[in-house]
C-alpha cells in the first residue's frame, strides 16, 4: 500500500476545509499546521509502520508545580479517557510536554479524520490553559511560600 498517498489524500481534503491549497507530506513525510497562531500540530507518517503520528507541543515542563502537573498528566493518560485517545509525554531534550496520537493507515474511518483531528488540536488548548494554570497557581504559592521564609529567617517565626 502507498501509505504517503493515502495520507496525502487526507491532507488534501483537509486543505480543502481550511482554505490552505498545497497542504502535503513534505520529503521527510512531514507537515505543519498552525492553528489560532499557538498551536502547530505536526503529522509526520512512519512509512514502515503504516502509523500517522499526529502531535503537537503543548507547554515547556515547569519547575514549580512539576510534580502536580505530572501527576495529572499520568491521569490523563489512564485508559485514554481524559486526553481523549492521545498520550502525554515529556520530550527530553527540549524538556517540553507533547501531546501524541497514532492513526493507522488506512483509516478505518477515513470520513472521521477531520473531526478527530479537530478534537486533537481542541484537547491541545484545553490541556495549554489548564497546565498555565498550574503553573501561575504554583508559582503564586512559591512566591508566597518564599515570602514566608524570608519574613521567618529576617524575624523568626512565632510558635505559641
Amino acid at each position: 500500500m502507498d501509505y504517503k498517498k493515502e495520507v496525502n489524500n487526507l491532507l488534501k481534503e483537509l486543505g480543502k476545509v481550511l482554505d490552505l491549497s498545497s497542504l502535503l507530506l513534505d520529503e521527510n513525510n512531514h507537515c505543519l499546521i498552525l492553528f489560532d497562531d499557538k498551536i502547530v500540530l505536526n503529522l509526520e507518517l512512519n512509512e514502515t509502520t503504516g502509523v500517522l503520528i499526529v502531535y503537537s507541543y503543548v507547554s515547556v515542563v515547569p519547575f514549580a508545580g512539576k510534580e502536580l502537573i505530572l501527576e495529572i498528566l499520568l491521569e490523563a493518560n489512564f485508559f485514554w479517557k481524559i486526553s481523549h485517545g492521545a498520550t502525554f509525554a515529556i520530550d527530553k531534550q527540549t524538556q517540553t510536554l507533547v501531546l501524541q496520537q497514532n492513526f493507522p493507515i488506512p483509516l478505518i474511518k477515513p470520513e472521521n479524520f477531520q473531526d478527530e483531528l479537530g478534537m486533537f488540536v481542541d484537547v491541545v488548548e484545553a490541556w495549554m490553559k489548564r497546565i498555565d494554570d498550574i503553573c501561575n497557581e504554583a508559582e503564586m504559592l512559591l512566591e508566597e511560600d518564599l515570602k514566608t521564609k524570608k519574613t521567618e529567617k529576617k524575624y523568626g517565626s512565632w510558635k505559641y
